[in-house]
């Protein structure tokens, strides 16, 4: 029988799974949304912010990936 350590969770999160950021893209979705006279139900600013952090990280991660193709290949 072997032993196995126990998980220890990490002490870090992701930029992208912090509170502080999602409640920052929250609070300018409910300002954005006030200055066009929008009323959103309870939540949406919330589920709305989630996916612009999603989206802007995803946009950034392709970027990521098509500069380093475009460094690999040949430099004309």
């Amino acid at each position: 029988m072997t032993d196995t350590p126990p998980t220890i969770p990490p002490l870090e999160k992701s930029a992208a799974d912090s509170l502080t950021l999602k409640s920052a893209a929250a609070i300018a979705v409910a300002f954005v949304a006030s200055r066009f006279s929008i009323d959103l139900p309870d939540g949406v600013a919330q589920q709305f912010a989630g996916a612009v952090v999603d989206l802007i990280t995803t946009l950034g991660l392709i970027g990521v990936a098509l500069g380093r193709a475009r460094a690999r290949g040949p430099i004309v």
